[in-house]
C-alpha cells in the first residue's frame, strides 16, 4: 500500500513512494508528496539518495517537476511545493515487472492545478516506466517518462533556471568536496552549471566508503543535450530544457525523455560511465 520496492534477492535497490513517507509528518503538510523514488541505493545498501532535507524539504529523492509553469491564464508551480499552487501525485500502479535479470514497474502520475476557481484542476498525466538490472557489479535503473496534456489545454514551460529531472543527494553530502559534483567534460559545480553535459556524477563517502550515483540523460530528449542546473552547494542536480527558452507541451503531443541512473560503490571512470551511456544493457520494455 505504501510502495513498490525492488530488492535484489533480500537487499533494497530502491523504493517508490505511491503514498507520503513517515517524513512527511514532520514538515508543513504543503511538502507532501508521492510519485518518486526513494531510497536509491548501492549494491553494498548505501543510501545516495535525500528526503525531506531540512535545507530543501521539497526535494524528494528522484524526483520530476517543473518549476515556473502558465496554463488556462494561471501560474502553478509544480517545484516548489510551499507556494500550494501545484501538486504531484501518484495515481495508479500499471504493471509490476518482476524476476529475471529486468524488472520495474509502470506507474501513472497526475499533475494538479491548486489556482483554479473551481478547486484542483489536473493539468498532465505522467507515465513513468522503471527498470532495474545489476550490471557489473553496479545498478542500472532506466526510467522513461511520457507527459501528455490531461485536457484540451497546454501547458507553457516557462524559461527558467531550474525545473526537470533531479537528484537529491544525502545530506551527509551537504559538506564542500571539490569532486561532490562532476560533468562529463570534467567541469565542477561552479563550471559546469548550465551547460549540457552528457552526463553528471554526484559522489562521496558514506559510513566511511566511496559510493555515487551517475545521471546520463537520454541523446533523444528533447533539446539535447540538456542543460544542467548545479547546485552551487548543495548536493543536487537537475535537466533543465528550459533554461534559454520556454516550451510547450501541447495535447496530442506527449513530452517523453528517457535517463539511466548508475548506481556504484568505490569509484567508476568516465569509460565505464561512457560505455554505459552507449547502452551497456537495455532495459526497455
Amino acid at each position: 500500500e505504501e510502495g513498490i520496492e525492488v530488492r535484489n534477492g533480500e537487499a533494497l535497490v530502491l523504493r517508490y513512494r505511491k503514498t507520503p513517507s513517515a517524513d512527511a509528518a514532520k514538515n508543513d503538510p504543503l511538502y507532501g508528496r508521492t510519485g518518486y523514488i526513494h531510497p536509491l541505493c548501492t549494491p553494498s545498501g548505501k543510501v545516495v539518495t535525500g528526503d525531506y532535507e531540512p535545507d530543501h524539504p521539497h526535494q524528494h529523492g528522484l524526483f520530476f517537476a517543473w518549476t515556473k509553469t502558465t496554463f488556462d491564464g494561471r501560474t502553478p508551480e509544480f517545484w516548489n511545493q510551499k507556494q500550494g499552487s501545484g501538486r504531484i501525485s501518484y495515481v495508479r500502479t500499471l504493471a509490476i515487472h518482476s524476476g529475471g535479470e529486468i524488472c520495474g514497474f509502470d506507474v501513472m502520475h497526475r499533475y494538479e492545478d491548486l489556482t483554479a476557481a473551481g478547486g484542483a484542476e489536473a493539468v498532465l498525466e505522467e507515465i513513468w516506466e522503471v527498470r532495474a538490472a545489476l550490471v557489473e557489479g553496479r545498478y542500472q535503473i532506466d526510467l522513461h517518462l511520457v507527459q501528455r496534456c490531461a485536457g484540451n489545454k497546454p501547458l507553457t514551460i516557462e524559461r527558467y533556471h531550474y525545473g526537470g529531472m533531479a537528484i537529491r543527494g544525502p545530506s551527509s553530502w551537504l559538506g564542500e568536496e571539490p569532486d561532490r559534483i562532476v560533468t562529463s567534460e570534467g567541469n565542477n559545480r561552479i563550471a559546469g552549471n548550465h551547460s549540457r553535459p552528457a552526463w553528471v556524477k554526484m559522489s562521496g563517502e558514506i559510513e566511511g566508503s566511496r559510493c555515487g550515483v551517475v545521471a546520463i540523460p537520454g541523446k533523444d530528449n528533447f533539446r539535447a543535450p540538456q542543460w544542467v542546473r548545479l547546485h552551487p552547494s548543495k548536493p543536487y542536480f537537475v535537466f533543465s530544457p528550459m533554461v534559454e527558452a520556454p516550451f510547450l507541451i501541447h495535447p496530442g503531443t506527449p513530452y517523453d525523455s528517457r535517463f539511466r541512473f548508475l548506481v556504484y560503490d568505490g569509484e567508476v571512470g568516465s569509460e565505464v560511465i561512457q560505455s554505459f551511456a552507449e547502452g551497456k544493457r537495455e532495459t526497455k520494455p
